[in-house]
């Protein structure tokens, strides 16, 4: 680099302290193996749930977060969930540079698909039992300070509304991207949970689905939609809201992550004042706080604490009243956000 003042040459030293990439880069990044431990806080502690109607992964065993002798963890509240005590003391924080690299360090592996011989290297298993990592991150290699990091790769968090919003909506508007359905209904079977959603079986063989408190009737999609429409912001603020409703299909559409955030952040805690269930609203209330503080220039070290223990209960919250498809790892990583501040 050529210094104009002192008009001399210099040589320019940077630092990597940290990634910061949405899921699918993380994994290739870090190196990690996606699916049952595909969380890159709780790594080979990840707590998973295979739901057989949905043929997925989700993360709803989030009551082991809470405080021990929190009110949730008491056997009045285990129908709202999976029917079983949770005993289990919060975790403790484990994902930092020098714990990956002691689980990483002797993985050893051949780069390339294929072998000398032309044969598809096989990838199924990682290379060493119970590590979920299938290579080691090339920044141990070159950076010899990496494994002294705290967080080595932090969570995106516009990646993480932007996939949250869109379950929501979907969810709630029963758009494609709903997460309710009978195979979700089906999950709740699985588990025993939400009894009066489960699906009727009919005479004729088909499935009646119980309406629920998270399914938004016409009226109140068109009434949401209008809202969100007759919004008049100042230039730069965030997209035109008028361009992504679509009032033909009482739907929301083209949002950018920005406009998600903004919408999560700021209408949406308004626009769903009408929504009729009580305990629903003021969960979705909780989570928009919780994104749009997080979202601020400026937080107070002791803040950090109290808005922890906020977003745990405000995610078992969420868990009472919507579908165990909607808790995919996106939902899942909310609750690490505030570690990483």
């Amino acid at each position: 680099m050529y210094d104009a003042f002192l008009q001399e040459d210099f040589t320019l030293k940077a630092i990597i302290f940290v990634t910061i990439n949405d899921h699918p880069a993380l994994f290739a990044l870090s190196g990690q193996i996606k699916g049952k431990t595909g969380c890159l806080v709780c790594l080979d502690d990840t707590k998973w749930v295979f739901l057989d109607g949905s043929k997925k992964v989700v993360y709803i065993r989030n009551r082991r977060f809470l405080k021990t002798g929190h009110k949730y963890r008491n056997k009045l509240y285990m129908r709202y969930y999976d029917n079983t005590l949770e005993n289990e003391p919060p975790p403790k924080r484990r994902h930092n540079g020098e714990h990956v690299y002691k689980m990483v360090k002797n993985i050893k592996i051949v780069y390339g698909k294929k072998k000398l011989d032309g044969t598809i290297r096989d990838r199924s298993k990682p290379p060493i039992e119970g590590v979920p990592f299938k290579k080691q991150s090339i920044f141990f290699q070159y950076l010899p300070y990496w494994p002294q990091l705290e967080v080595p790769h932090a969570i995106d968090a516009m990646h993480v509304q932007k996939n949250v919003f869109e379950s929501l909506i979907g969810t709630l508007m029963d758009t494609a991207k709903s997460k309710d359905g009978l195979k979700a209904r089906k999950d709740m079977v699985q588990l025993k949970v939400m009894p009066e959603l489960h699906p009727i079986l009919e005479d004729n063989g088909k499935y009646t689905l119980p309406m629920a408190s998270y399914n938004l009737d016409l009226p109140e999609r068109r009434t949401l939609c209008t809202f969100v429409k007759d919004i008049k912001v100042p230039t730069g603020f965030s997209a035109n809201p008028k361009k992504l409703v679509s009032m033909k299909d009482l739907s929301f559409t083209n949002c950018k992550a920005h406009d998600c955030h903004v919408m999560l952040t700021v209408y949406l805690p308004i626009a769903i004042r009408a929504i009729k269930p009580e305990f629903l609203r003021m969960a979705i209330t909780r989570m928009c706080y919780f994104f749009s503080k997080i979202s601020q220039k400026t937080i107070g070290k002791k803040e950090l604490s109290d808005l922890h223990d906020f977003v745990v209960e405000t995610q078992n919250q969420l868990e009472m009243c919507l579908p165990p498809a909607f808790f995919d790892i996106m939902v899942h990583l909310m609750i690490h956000m505030v570690n990483q501040i």
